[in-house]
């Protein structure tokens, strides 16, 4: 076994000399079954692959044995591609697997690590634990900078909530590229703020903006309409958003999408427009409790002499 430079890296001096196996097969069950939501890859896998070029690193963690911790700790002590404060730092993430809290903070208070490497570390242990009300909030410590920030948002989103989600991007700014992480964001905020979302969806890539726009009408209309559809009706819209709007209103098969665009048309001064859609929809009867023949004839009546032409 290749003896690391650091004796501050020796096994001895990282785990404690009474170390029992950490990782008895109810531990190992569960972090398999985390790597399983998480895509087939942990973060600590991530940090494995690109930091220490371990290959098979689902062979090497979780390690079953004491030897096979051993042998994984051999791979980051020794690794060419690692530097000291990487390798502290990968080993910090396995003593934080183990069943004391004390033997983590024990090794980063005598190595000196850094604080934003611990917070780092701590973060992707939590993420890969589940742990996200805890990892977000190391995720925005101070001179965090987050791997992977793609996979983050979506794991606070998927298995957390919109708002840690939209915190996270937030307070960390990364760049999102991916249109899956675009569309991930918009989501969350549309869920927590129409309006934001319809402000965001103008900064998205030109493909994406009109799907943008057709799924928070959507979302708009069946979620909470009573509150959210009357959202819709004060977004400033431009004059290609509004038919890209008014066409997802009259292609939409939900009642409410009938009530929003005669309410937005009027609100609009097209009360002629109004007047087609609640004669249309007056074909159908009494919808949902509102009786469109009634409010056409009251928008007739409104019109006075300019519905001549009609």
């Amino acid at each position: 076994m290749d003896i690391p430079d650091d004796p501050l890296l020796d096994f001895r001096n990282v785990f404690p000399a009474d170390l029992k196996n950490p990782y008895p097969k109810a531990r190992v069950d569960e972090i398999l079954r985390n790597r399983q939501l998480l895509d087939e890859e942990l973060f600590f896998d991530s940090l494995l692959k690109s930091f220490a070029r371990i290959k098979d690193v689902p062979t090497n963690y979780p390690p079953k044995s004491v030897t096979s911790l051993k042998s994984l700790h051999t791979l980051i002590t020794t690794s060419d591609h690692l530097d000291t404060l990487k390798k502290h730092t990968l080993l910090y993430y396995l003593l934080l697997d183990l069943p004391t809290s004390t033997a983590a903070s024990t090794f980063a208070a005598r190595i000196l690590l850094p604080q934003n490497f611990i917070d780092l570390i701590t973060a992707v242990h939590d993420l890969d634990n589940l742990s996200l009300q805890s990892a977000l909030a190391h995720l925005t410590a101070p001179a965090v900078t987050p791997p992977v920030p793609e996979k983050i948002l979506k794991t606070l989103y998927t298995h957390g909530s919109a708002r840690m989600a939209v915190t996270f991007v937030t307070c960390v700014q990364p760049v999102l590229e991916s249109p899956e992480a675009v569309e991930i964001f918009f989501t969350a905020q549309m869920q927590l703020s129409p309006e934001a979302a319809f402000l965001y969806a103008r900064t998205a890539p030109g493909f994406l903006r009109t799907q943008f726009l057709r799924k928070l009408v959507n979302y708009c209309i069946t979620t909470n309409p009573a509150v959210n559809a009357l959202k819709l009706l004060n977004l400033p819209f431009s004059e290609e958003e509004k038919t890209v709007f008014v066409d997802a209103l009259k292609g939409s098969g939900h009642e409410v999408a009938k009530d929003t665009l005669v309410v937005w048309q009027v609100h609009q001064g097209r009360v002629e427009d109004a007047l087609k859609s609640a004669q249309q929809a007056a074909l159908k009867g009494d919808v949902g409790g509102l009786d469109w023949a009634v409010l056409g004839e009251g928008l007739k009546k409104g019109l006075g002499a300019r519905n001549v032409a009609a």
